[in-house]
């Protein structure tokens, strides 16, 4: 049941315009509101299992976002439109149904094949927008800027450029299956492709440099290990070409995006630029004019902006200093779990090279770049809103999960590790 609603959750949430409830998707705050019920309840006796490094952060983490919630429900007492304090609290209510239910799901037996149907998932959600949102289906139509079906383009941008690396990675885990890592090479050029319609200059820098990052940490991988050279030289022979077909694509499929894009690289000002810096200027002023309460969680900035751009500033601006203070704790501690995941990585641990080790430690560098891409584009294109904040929350508790599995012993990763045999995507082998 546990699984159902995880992966019910998923699909929802690349559709939050589907039922709205103060202007955000009920259907995905319901969902998470169930999982947050059911698996928070035996989060405790899951706590136990996993490692001390995931169990504390898990409950700094979810510590912090519980003191947001209480902060952002104590706004409405001032708030000009208490309604709007709701998404703050939406956004970290996710948390506290993603993170325990999978939480939940990893520790369970065959716990580690749940987690890879939730990567898998996400992989097929982030295919079929990007597809819709390139023949234009439905809502998802494109003029220059293409929002799928989510209120703004730059929250498809940030879906999409948080889903890219988990496509990269499992493109890379796949090694012996040429029709599934075919299959998911088409899967990586459509994602990209639906990032370029989405329009959004900084998430389709995220997402490239994301996808680089992913593959140059890949890279040190193999270097480290002594594996495949090959694809080490091919590698770097193929990124600055891909880098080069990317611009080229941009520039056919978006011109305005590309222009922009090439103004800001030569040492001008963007329009887009010169906005944010002025919103900016805005909600610090505003956080100065209330810097113990702020204004409200949630409120807009009047009728400019609904929210900050910038996820410090804005948490400044609505919540003043004890919020942006919970958020950068949250910020802090996620990036340090971070580096240490991949530094953890990188290093050779023990004289593992197993298949079920090399599997699970891509994972770990995809995951990682996954959450690092949501965290910078969260400095310009969206603040933490509960629509994207899902695209957080996921990639952190998959990583929590690999994470995990990097710490068993051998034979009991190998028994753990699904290793697809066949030709059939895990999400629907049963």
């Amino acid at each position: 049941m546990l699984q159902a609603t995880i992966l019910l959750l998923i699909v929802s949430i690349w559709f939050p315009g589907a039922a709205r409830v103060g202007g955000e998707g009920s259907l995905s705050f319901l969902l998470a509101l169930f999982c947050a019920m059911v698996s928070v309840t035996t989060y405790g006796e899951m706590a136990r299992r996993l490692h001390r490094a995931e169990a504390a952060l898990a409950t700094a983490v979810l510590t912090t976002a519980a003191l947001i919630i209480v902060f952002s429900l104590l706004s409405m007492l001032y708030a000009g439109d208490p309604v709007r304090t709701f998404r703050a609290v939406f956004a970290q209510i996710f948390g506290f149904a993603i993170i325990p239910a999978v939480a939940a799901m990893s520790t369970r037996p065959k716990g580690f094949e749940a987690v890879d149907r939730i990567v898998m998932a996400m992989i097929i959600m982030s295919v079929v927008t990007s597809c819709l949102v390139t023949v234009g289906i439905g809502g998802a139509k494109f003029a220059d800027r293409a929002e799928g079906y989510f209120k703004h383009s730059n929250q498809l941008g940030i879906a999409l450029s948080a889903g890219l690396p988990l496509v990269a990675a499992k493109l890379v885990t796949f090694r012996r299956q040429r029709i599934l890592r075919l299959l998911l090479l088409g899967c990586l050029v459509a994602v990209l492709l639906g990032l370029v319609k989405s329009g959004s200059k900084t998430n389709f820098v995220v997402g490239v440099a994301g996808l680089g990052s992913f593959f140059g940490l890949y890279s040190i991988y193999l270097v480290i290990r002594k594996q495949s050279p090959v694809a080490v030289i091919v590698g770097t022979v193929a990124a600055p070409i891909l880098l080069e077909a990317s611009m080229l694509t941009l520039q056919h499929l978006n011109p305005r995006a590309y222009n922009l894009l090439s103004l800001q690289a030569s040492g001008g000002e963007a329009h887009s630029i010169i906005s944010r810096v002025k919103l900016w200027s805005m909600s610090i002023d505003l956080g100065l004019s209330h810097p113990f309460l702020g204004v409200g969680a949630g409120q807009p900035i009047g009728n400019i902006a609904p929210h900050s751009h910038n996820l410090f500033i804005d948490y400044f601006r609505t919540l003043g200093v004890p919020g942006a203070a919970l958020v950068t704790i949250i910020v802090l501690l996620v990036t340090a779990y971070l580096i240490s995941a991949v530094l953890g990585t990188l290093k050779v641990i023990g004289d593992d090279m197993s298949e079920s080790a090399t599997k699970t430690n891509v994972m770990v560098l995809g995951t990682s770049v996954s959450v690092w891409n949501y965290l910078v584009a969260n400095q310009m294109s969206d603040s933490f809103g509960p629509s994207t904040a899902p695209f957080f929350w996921l990639p952190l508790a998959l990583l929590m999960s690999y994470r995990r599995m990097q710490q068993l012993p051998q034979a009991e990763r190998a028994e753990k590790t699904m290793l697809y045999t066949s030709t059939t995507w895990p999400i629907l082998e049963r």
